[in-house]
């Protein structure tokens, strides 16, 4: 009897509504879709746009971020740990309501300003740091299904995305460094693609799972250059179809998205596009966890 695997491409801000207007049918498998993200907690609170260590932690764990324990994209040392993430609520809680006239007038500006110049400030005297694999709270399906293969995947391993954010700020505020960021982004996708038909290639594992941010970046930087964007979607297209053409009709396929993403914003859904009916229909980001289990 063949053994069953799963073959899982993770693709930061992957949108649905783009792989639809361009007809992307490498992308579009048997079944597709958009999914529903974890961002609203169960007592009420919103967390901030879909953020990548809170959604893909989600996504390997199978849980809401309160449980996971991954809820901020930042670890910030005691007390700052508390009191961040006290006023951090209460302030986003703010700012989806209407606003009081005093807030406007304390403020001065939007909820995402004061996160990020408070997080500015916590940088400066090494009071936070990134979120890693000890800090998550529950296990993850990598756990579970053995063999398993993770490269890259953002909180559970080290080397996700190296110097990402800070590549991603200066093409966006220095023209010149744009053209340098694309050549970057396209050769990471390259490197990381290689990878990915090295490990198809052996039979070590049932699970292997791969995260890209090229595409994340990519939109981020190009928000108004549409061609550019549907540049790199063309390549993740094909990049689909040379994966299919190298697995077996056993093996599960699962693309997915942590988010989509609209003129540099993060959209509140991701995608998903799977080689086997499963007859979802607008599923939850953290079922997939259990989906690949059972499978």
């Amino acid at each position: 009897m063949r053994t069953k695997k799963a073959v899982v491409i993770g693709i930061d801000a992957l949108e649905y509504d783009l792989v639809e207007k361009w007809n992307l049918k490498n992308l579009k498998q048997v079944e597709y879709g958009k999914t529903v993200l974890p961002i609203r907690r169960d007592d009420g609170y919103f967390y901030f746009e879909p953020a990548t260590p809170i959604m893909w932690t989600s996504f390997i764990t199978g849980m809401p971020p309160r449980i996971h324990g991954i809820d901020t994209v930042s670890v910030y040392k005691f007390p700052f740990n508390i009191l961040f993430k006290k006023i951090l609520f209460e302030w986003f809680e703010i700012e989806r309501k209407p606003r009081p006239p005093h807030y406007k007038r304390k403020m001065g500006y939007g909820w995402r300003e004061v996160y990020d110049t408070i997080n500015y400030a916590m940088s400066k005297i090494h009071m936070k740091r990134k979120p890693i694999r000890e800090d998550i709270k529950t296990d993850t399906i990598f756990d579970i299904v053995k063999p398993s293969i993770a490269l890259h995947i953002p909180v559970y391993c080290k080397d996700a995305f190296p110097l990402y954010e800070k590549k991603i700020v200066e093409a966006i505020e220095n023209k010149a460094y744009k053209p340098i960021f694309e050549l970057s982004a396209l050769s990471e996708f390259r490197k990381r693609r290689n990878e990915v038909f090295r490990w198809l290639n052996k039979n070590e594992w049932k699970l292997f799972m791969q995260y890209f941010y090229a595409l994340d970046g990519i939109q981020h930087v190009f928000y108004n250059n549409p061609k550019k964007i549907a540049k790199f979607y063309i390549m993740f297209d094909e990049f689909m179809r040379d994966i299919k053409s190298k697995i077996d009709d056993d093996t599960f396929f699962l693309i997915v998205s942590d988010h989509g993403q609209n003129r540099g914003i993060h959209t509140n859904h991701g995608f998903y596009s799977v080689n086997k009916p499963l007859g979802l229909k607008n599923p939850k980001f953290i079922d997939f966890r259990w989906i690949i289990q059972d499978y």
